[in-house]
């Protein structure tokens, strides 16, 4: 088990030194206010009322940010690679759309398009709704084992509310997983069965 929580500092070490002022904000993602999803087939790109804008209409897809429109921000980020390159490392990423209050609405995915200065310029490519938790749900992202492979690209909902859940190294996937296709910068739905997320509430035992 230390082990493995100290693969986990590594990883999470990692993916923080992709990090840009894009995605400063801190935290934790807030509280989904999106409507249930409909069903997809895994492997499949969400359905097309899952990539409506955000609410007022807005069109997400190929903005690019920052700076974002007025009353939304990204509180949370990570960077997904496709090599290990300089070029690679951050050559596309996913986050959280929030509102001014905190709410996390959607994620999204970007491509990196550019520098001003120190600060990174992404350009949105896919965009699905935050899900909607039930009692005892939290959204994990880039913190999570596709077919017991890391995968940063990965955001699933799991449950805390198991038996014996703060000791627990690692949480099963339920209900609903999508991963980043990096080659066509989507997200595709996969089955949460194949799906483990890190307990991030376990680094300070």
């Amino acid at each position: 088990m230390i082990a493995l929580r100290a693969k986990r500092l590594l990883r999470a070490s990692a993916m923080l030194t992709c990090l840009t002022p894009a995605f400063a904000g801190g935290g934790h993602a807030g509280t989904p206010q999106a409507a249930a999803m409909p069903p997809a087939q895994p492997g499949q790109t969400a359905p097309a009322l899952l990539r409506a804008g955000a609410r007022g209409g807005e069109d997400w897809i190929g903005k690019i940010v920052p700076p974002y429109p007025d009353g939304y921000k990204s509180n949370t980020g990570g960077c997904v690679g496709s090599g290990r390159s300089a070029e690679q490392v951050c050559a596309r990423s996913i986050g959280t759309i929030d509102d001014a209050e905190d709410r996390s609405l959607k994620f999204y995915a970007a491509e990196l398009v550019g520098r001003i200065g120190n600060e990174a310029r992404w350009k949105i490519t896919d965009v699905v709704p935050y899900p909607k938790l039930q009692h005892g749900e939290r959204v994990s992202m880039s913190t999570c084992m596709i077919d017991g492979v890391t995968d940063p690209g990965v955001i699933a909902i799991v449950d805390t509310a198991v038996e014996g859940a703060a000791a627990r190294e690692m949480f099963d996937a339920v209900r609903w997983a999508v991963k980043l296709d990096r080659r066509k910068g989507r997200f595709i739905e996969v089955k949460p069965t194949e799906v483990r997320c890190y307990n991030e509430g376990a680094e300070g035992e």
